[in-house]
């Protein structure tokens, strides 16, 4: 082979690996950041046994998780259980975060980095707080905003500072830290196919009960509209079904002596399952409790129901509330 020949391969081959190179780099900007310093909290991987409580504050809201052998709970809500799997990650994302780069010391910044004193109404910064049985303090720190792509496109960063330091900091971890109780719980109370679900009654005081049943069609109609009543237009009568049949909470609380106003959701389906609900307003706030019953089959889905409600009484958002609650006047048109 010609020795210019082989120039020319030896060149197309440099030009190759260049290319390649920066195909990968590009793609994979990460490997070219610092993404690591001195650890958050130093020793906390080693001090994760002792951990028995975590405690979060964002503003006026609170959240205390407790762990209870092997499971954890949420102490301040009646000991309802919480996802251990969020508080493993949690805890390990606190052990892992290594302050990477340093950032303002100035308080009248902490805001656009969301790491103002917590206890702030309406704030947007976070703490948390990991304490051993003893109650004594084992890590603190305000958690801020995320920032995305801190590190290259696959991983991102967090601002954060300890309360007593006024150094903010970016750390090379994505820290999730929220004070509402659905992030910690299984959200879901209630789960039922609307095209399960036969018929439902809404009882309200002193309002005409309501009742909706499910046509051959599988849409449902209202039984027994009152003469010279019509339906306003738009009226979606199976959004009914859908509301009672499937509940999420935003609060969990063990049943308050019951004051005020109850209205009662009741909806059978068709392999004999019969649910009750009964909401009843505590300030702007709507709180419910569930029931069940059934046989044969629908008394195993009724147990589990009742496994997972018995002996609570959630906070469900408001939408969900008037969905439920349709008033006679919320239907019909005005005479």
């Amino acid at each position: 082979m010609k020795p210019r020949t082989l120039a020319e391969l030896g060149l197309i081959a440099l030009v190759a690996v260049v290319v390649a190179a920066t195909s990968y780099m590009s793609q994979n900007r990460w490997s070219q950041a610092k993404v690591s310093g001195a650890p958050l909290f130093p020793g906390l991987p080693s001090q994760g046994p002792k951990i028995a409580r975590i405690e979060l504050r964002q503003g006026d809201k609170k959240l205390a998780l407790e762990r209870k052998e092997q499971n954890w709970v949420l102490a301040d809500r009646g000991g309802y259980p919480a996802k251990t799997e969020a508080v493993r990650t949690l805890l390990v994302r606190l052990a892992e975060a290594q302050l990477v780069e340093p950032k303002t010391r100035k308080s009248d910044r902490f805001t656009m980095l969301e790491l103002e004193d917590a206890g702030v109404k309406d704030t947007k910064s976070r703490e948390v707080r990991l304490l051993d049985q003893q109650g004594a303090v084992l890590a603190q720190a305000i958690i801020g905003k995320k920032r995305t792509d801190a590190f290259g496109s696959s991983k991102s960063g967090t601002y954060v500072r300890w309360p007593e330091d006024a150094q903010a900091w970016l750390a090379n971890t994505d820290v999730q830290v929220s004070a509402n109780v659905r992030d910690w719980v299984q959200p879901s109370v209630l789960d039922v196919e609307q095209a399960k679900i036969k018929s439902v009654s809404v009882e309200i005081p002193n309002e005409a009960p309501l009742r909706i049943e499910r046509e051959a069609a599988g849409k449902f109609k209202l039984v027994s509209i009152p003469d010279g009543k019509k339906l306003k237009q738009g009226t979606d009568v199976d959004a009914i079904a859908r509301a009672v049949g499937s509940i999420e909470l935003e609060d969990v609380r063990k049943p308050e002596q019951a004051s005020g106003e109850v209205s009662t959701a009741r909806f059978e389906t068709d392999g004999g399952l019969a649910v009750v609900l009964r909401l009843r307003k505590d300030g702007e706030d709507t709180w419910l409790t569930i029931s069940a019953s059934g046989e044969g089959e629908a008394k195993t889905q009724a147990e589990e129901i009742s496994r997972r409600s018995k002996d609570w009484e959630f906070k469900i958002p408001t939408y969900k509330a008037s969905a439920i609650l349709k008033r006679p006047a919320d239907l019909f048109e005005a005479s």
